[in-house]
């Protein structure tokens, strides 16, 4: 009894990871982030639009699209993108 009921629970235990992990991988499959010297480069075929900010919170920039580049000098900023349904943030930092 003990070895099917440990058993059961491994299988449990098992099947839930498997779809938590397919969950967190299909979240942002497609959003690609990269520098190319100074440009930021967002990329995502299913990104609407995305737009730079300060850490003051001000707009530097917005483009829309599914692919984006941002001219970026030393410093630290903030990224959102509007991807499928739901917003994509990063904390851009360029030393």
């Amino acid at each position: 009894m003990k070895k099917v009921l440990f058993s059961l629970l491994t299988f449990v235990s098992l099947v839930a990871g498997v779809t938590f992990a397919n969950a967190a991988k299909n979240a942002n499959d497609n959003f690609t982030v990269r520098f190319r010297e100074n440009t930021l480069v967002v990329a995502s075929t299913q990104m609407q639009e995305a737009r730079i900010y300060s850490m003051d919170g001000k707009l530097l920039r917005k483009e829309s699209g599914n692919y984006a580049e941002f001219e970026l000098t030393p410093g630290t900023y903030r990224l959102y993108a509007k991807v499928g349904n739901g917003m994509e943030r990063r904390r851009i930092e360029l030393h």
